[in-house]
């Protein structure tokens, strides 16, 4: 007993030594590690039988663990007055049902025995779907980050009844390994302290709490100090991590980062920038032809476990890949690159096959494992592919995609092309037959699981990708599918517009957060911009006034994740980094200002203006993780400009025109086409008045704050008017690089 007291001591003295240090609270972790090492604190064997909380919600990954033998609760009320009033410590884990690291963590350490004891016996045990609280998830991943210097998921925390962390970790087994603690070890000793040292680990848990109050408090609001434009700082930034051979940043495990490379891409032609421009298209060809692209349904995989993009980690997003399509989509735009419409189609026409859901909305996620074997339905053997193409047409295949040397592939071989990664239309055009035949083989497989919640924020990214795709690439299905899922998001909210969070099937949950409606907007603004439909803005405009009354608190602050109205068992904060997509509050304020573009009240500008002065000094330190909230700059009046064609839907000549506006990557534009009956005066949308048409031809207006250049009515003026809109020398940039790649292609 003096011996394990003496551990723990150590425990307490190494946790202090941590948050007097340099690094603060990520040193706990440490010293947590050394102790576990030698002490292995005893308690009673006990079993208790779970309570089977978990049976009546919906959340799927929560369903997953209903019948577990820990007594797990949901984050509820009822369940955080428990642990104060038993005063227990709280075990908290945060997964989502297509988590592969969570799948192994049950079948291991979950169904301890042991463990089960330890913590049915001396803790109230929380289960949370990060996809379902993604409030609690941002949170706790932040605490996280303090204490590690990194996060994932699974996430687990050991926390005193007033919810302060002592000890936080990501995949855990039951025993020590890999120079990382066991949790069965860990839940011992904190569950000794706890009973037995008390007062001396809420000393602790006091020091703890100051210390990730400062690590976890926003950047004091106010005006920028430094000079600089905080686009160039972000570029600088980004372009020093890149991966000169393969694209992408760094030179480990990698994520796309459609926000970050989507951020670059128009900088570069907005800058004529060339280098960038590589960089961008470098990225963009190894990932289209990697192992983290399906190469047979078209979507992407969610990181890559190596610098070359070959072997990926396979669970599969709804939200990343919308972001994806439109980054492909823009890629194109951008280059004329055929290459980058059909990555663009494949990832689209994926979603539409595996993700769409038959009542409406598209599922959250796709499990990275099947038959128990993480990637089995996407990998394949020599042998296997033989038995569908034959031997013959199977021996060139294998040469062009097969890759059996990835590092956790069971003997297994992922799909990627090998060869040069600008050839993948010739590649793919010559086994165009194989992989088709490959793909209907594959069907025949169990498929991974599909988590069929329907999430707001990530269906309206999706419906911003399917109504992009259908301008850019003149594909009406795809805005049909776009216009279909948004009038399903907009049917659950009812008349008065009150979005929820997610849906399964006939059941909607009661939570939302700023991401649903921030990005709902951005989908009614993108699909207005693809169809011209006026009752998108109006939409867009009373889901705004909305966003406005229940996240914004005003003085200029930020908006809030969560509403105004929702308690709260965390401190309500506002987001401004982004985790691989542009943050709610980076979507709402971009959406402001487009609102305001297209003659929405002053005061929306106004507050848009408010909170990106006060974001300065955050921007200062932080513009790199923050690309998204960079993008809105373009949308500021100084910045911005508005296009307005007057013409006959469906003509030839408005189509002509229409074209033109669609065919380079522009920024910060207030895209609006009207009939030439439009009435001559609009209160609510002053862009949508009614303007002259030229020689009775459909005619173009390209204007700031409302003054507009000399109205023209054929394409070859039009495009000259345009180049303005990303400067000369970058639309010069521009063509040269469509030009490039055309050639390269033929």
């Amino acid at each position: 007993m003096r011996h394990r007291n003496s551990c723990a001591e150590e425990c307490r003295v190494r946790s202090r030594l941590a948050l007097s240090g340099a690094s603060g609270v990520a040193n706990l972790q440490h010293g947590l590690c050394l102790v576990l090492a030698l002490c292995l604190a005893l308690l009673t064997n006990s079993t208790a039988e779970a309570g089977g909380r978990l049976s009546e919600e919906k959340s799927p990954y929560l369903q997953q663990h209903a019948d577990d033998a820990i007594d797990w609760h949901p984050w509820t009320r009822d369940a955080l007055e428990l642990a104060k009033r038993e005063n227990k410590l709280i075990f908290l884990s945060i997964g989502y049902s297509t988590c592969h690291w969570c799948h192994v963590m049950t079948r291991t350490t979950f169904s301890d025995s042991r463990v089960v004891s330890v913590l049915n016996d001396n803790f109230i045990s929380i289960l949370v779907d990060r996809e379902e609280r993604p409030d609690l998830d941002r949170h706790f991943s932040d605490v996280m980050m303090a204490m590690l210097g990194r996060s994932g998921w699974p996430a687990n925390f050991l926390m005193t009844p007033d919810l302060v962390p002592l000890f936080a970790a990501a995949y855990m087994g039951s025993e020590p390994a890999y120079g990382e603690p066991g949790l069965l070890h860990v839940a011992r000793i904190m569950a000794t302290e706890w009973r037995d040292k008390r007062d001396k680990v809420s000393l602790d848990a006091e020091r703890i709490a100051a210390e990730l109050r400062d690590r976890l408090a926003p950047v004091a609001p106010g005006a920028a100090r430094r000079s600089d434009d905080p686009r160039s700082s972000a570029i600088s930034a980004w372009t020093g991590h890149f991966d000169l051979r393969y694209g992408g940043f760094g030179t480990g495990q990698k994520f796309p980062l459609p926000n970050v490379l989507g951020f670059l891409l128009h900088q570069a032609v907005k800058r004529g920038d060339r280098d960038l421009l590589d960089m961008v298209f470098l990225s963009l060809d190894h990932m289209a032809a990697g192992g983290i692209r399906d190469q047979l349904g078209g979507a992407f995989h969610r990181y890559s476990v190596d610098r070359a993009w070959r072997v990926p980690h396979f669970e599969m997003m709804l939200d990343e890949n919308a972001a994806m399509a439109v980054l492909y989509v823009e890629a194109f735009q951008a280059s004329g690159n055929p290459r980058y419409a059909v990555v663009a189609r494949g990832i689209l026409d994926d979603l539409l096959a595996r993700f769409r859901m038959p009542d409406g909305g598209f599922a959250s996620a796709l499990d990275a494992d099947s038959e128990g074997i993480e990637g089995f339905y996407y990998t394949w053997t020599i042998d296997e592919i033989r038995s569908v193409l034959g031997s013959e047409a199977s021996v060139p295949f294998v040469s062009a995609y097969l890759d059996t040397e990835g590092d956790g592939l069971q003997g297994r071989g992922v799909l990627r092309l090998k060869a040069d990664p600008r050839h993948l239309l010739v590649v793919r055009s010559e086994f165009a037959e194989s992989l088709q035949r490959l793909l209907e083989a594959r069907s025949s497989r169990p498929a991974p699981l599909r988590d069929e919640k329907v999430l707001t924020s990530a269906n309206a990214l999706a419906v911003s990708a399917f109504a992009k795709a259908g301008q850019v690439l003149k594909d009406r299905h795809y805005l049909e599918v776009a216009q279909t899922e948004m009038k399903s998001l907009l049917e659950t909210a009812g008349e008065d517009l009150w979005l929820s969070h997610s849906r399964i099937g006939e059941w909607t949950g009661e939570e939302v957060f700023l991401d649903d409606y921030a990005f709902a907007i951005q989908a009614l603004l993108d699909l207005y911009e693809t169809d011209f439909d006026r009752s998108h803005l109006d939409v867009a405009a009373k889901l705004m006034e909305t966003t406005i009354d229940r996240f914004y608190v005003g003085s200029g602050l930020p908006f809030r994740f969560t509403p105004k109205d929702m308690p709260s068992d965390i401190p309500p904060r506002p987001h401004l980094e982004e985790q691989g997509l542009p943050s709610g509050n980076a979507a709402a304020l971009t959406a402001l200002l487009r609102l305001h573009l297209f003659g929405a009240s002053a005061e929306l500008e106004r507050l848009a203006s408010g909170i990106l002065n006060n974001i300065g000094r955050y921007l200062d330190r932080s513009a790199m993780w923050s690309t998204g909230l960079l993008r809105a700059l373009d949308f500021r009046p100084t910045e911005a400009y508005e296009v307005v064609i007057v013409g006959r839907a469906g003509a030839e000549d408005t189509q002509s025109l229409l074209d033109v506006v669609r065919e380079d990557l522009l920024h910060g534009v207030a895209l609006a086409v009207i009939g030439p009956d439009a009435p001559r005066k609009n209160d609510e949308w002053p862009l949508l008045v009614r303007r002259p048409m030229m020689d009775d031809r459909a005619t173009a207006y390209v204007c700031r704050q409302r003054l507009c250049d000399l109205p023209v009515n054929t394409a070859t003026a039009l495009s000259s008017q345009l180049a303005k809109v990303v400067r000369q020398d970058s639309a010069a940039a521009t063509l040269e690089v469509k030009r490039l790649n055309v050639i390269e292609i033929q």
